[in-house]
């Protein structure tokens, strides 16, 4: 066994140890590790969707204006090294087995004194020494789940940024938007500003006092700065131009494209160019051209087209949902499609797919290979034809190769997880293809 291969079993190892909620555990990790999150400058974003795309155009951004750019994202699809990019490309085999190594000695004494250091708390960890080893000059940061009680709120950040707030994770969230605004908010600190998307007002009304306690300035979502207009037939990309920011004139050269499908990706594009544009002004950099680079990013499970035609997409709840019916019904407004569907145990998968059932003539629902428990296909099945007259087709399958086989030739989407798209991804790619974005 190689030294990646055994730094994995180490780090998987503490699957054991759940999820634990709360700084302190961190704290002592990384205090022992040399605080090395006091020497960064972070880009904290939060949300119920929509992060990993904001924080996917932030990196690309930073990186094409010339700043060295750590990007730490949750879960991953293929590899974990996808959770640690340096300049949009994932750490390699063996930087990654140093710093487990590295590491783990301090792991195994917390452990010893009845500290369980759980697995995202050991990558929070092995982001930071990786960035500092690469003398990131911006780190974009995505909570795992939440943010009052994350691990990655142990930073201070120069800028906080929530994008969404939906139903998810209720267990550990709460059950209602308020509930889970509030947990969101706890990413805000004292004096650093704050980037808000198109949030309802009750939840953002919870949001806004936790920043006016915290003295935090809000920069609230613009849908008047972006103009934006779709290429080409079906999905087809974003084109956007900038129509009312001074520091780039509404004109023919200030026309950028935006290489993501997704009705939803203008709304994460405005979040992220508020934030582009006071970085610019901040620390002095042409955005004009940085903003160049979008026409090349590359954010799989996110409305992705494969390379047989079948469309691939990690929605996993109802607000993600709703957005990808949204784009399919525009994009395809006479069409109907095989829907390839698997989700975790822990979630009620019923009103996701009568959502979807709008856009289906059947359903192939499917097992996924995880470490976590899946919904089993023949209780999907059991659960829309218990209380509900739900009459598509529906087919349970052994295997998500087997539901790729049949349906060869069909339209096809494929959606429900992010770790059935992790599993799709497998494939279709290698590894190396889905670490670059």
């Amino acid at each position: 066994m190689n030294s990646y291969q055994k730094s994995l079993e180490k780090l998987y190892a503490l699957e054991i140890f759940g999820i634990q909620l709360g700084l302190g555990n961190t704290k002592k990790l990384l205090s022992l590790l040399g605080t090395p999150q006091e020497r960064l400058k972070f880009i904290h974003v939060a949300g119920t969707n929509g992060k990993g795309s904001v924080c996917a155009i932030l990196s690309k951004t930073l990186e094409s204006a010339g700043f060295n750019t750590g990007l730490f994202t949750s879960p991953h699809l293929v590899s974990i090294r996808e959770r640690f990019r340096f300049n949009n490309s994932g750490i390699s085999k063996e930087e990654f087995s140093d710093i487990v190594e590295e590491i783990w000695p301090v792991i195994e004494r917390l452990h010893t004194e009845g500290i369980k250091i759980t697995f995202f708390e050991a990558t929070v960890a092995i982001a930071l020494k990786f960035f500092v080893s690469k003398k990131c000059g911006f780190v974009i940061w995505e909570t795992g789940m939440g943010g009052r009680l994350d691990a990655t709120s142990v930073v201070n950040p120069i800028a906080s940024v929530i994008t969404t707030i939906g139903l998810d994770h209720q267990i550990h969230l709460g059950d209602t938007l308020e509930k889970i605004a509030y947990e969101k908010a706890g990413i805000i600190k004292r004096n650093v500003p704050l980037f808000l998307g198109n949030i309802p007002n009750a939840p953002l009304n919870v949001i806004r006092k936790v920043a006016e306690q915290n003295g935090a300035q809000c920069f609230y979502f613009d849908s008047e700065t972006l103009e934006f207009s779709k290429t080409g037939k079906g999905l087809g990309h974003w084109k956007f131009s900038v129509t009312t920011d001074s520091s780039l004139p509404a004109d023919e050269n200030n026309c950028f494209d935006l290489a993501l499908h997704g009705s939803f990706q203008p709304h994460n594009m405005r979040i992220a160019y508020c934030i582009l544009n006071y970085l610019a002004e901040k620390y002095d950099f042409d955005l004009a051209r940085a903003l160049r680079a979008l026409s090349k990013l590359q954010w799989h499970a996110r409305i992705q087209i494969l390379p047989d035609g079948k469309i691939l997409d990690g929605a996993h709840n109802m607000q993600g949902i709703e957005e990808l019916v949204s784009t399919m019904k525009n994009s395809y407004p006479k069409e109907k499609f095989t829907i390839i569907f698997g989700c975790l145990a822990e979630r009620n998968p019923k009103e996701a797919i009568i959502a979807l059932s709008e856009i289906a003539d059947r359903f192939i629902f499917v097992p996924i290979k995880t470490s976590r428990k899946c919904f089993e296909p023949e209780k999907i099945v059991l659960l829309l034809h218990e209380n509900y007259d739900f009459d598509t087709k529906c087919i349970p399958c052994k295997s998500v190769k087997e539901a790729l086989d049949m349906t060869k030739g069909s339209k096809t989407l494929i959606t429900g997880s992010l770790y059935l798209a992790g599993e799709v991804l497998s494939e279709y790619y290698k590894e190396e293809d889905i670490l670059k974005i």
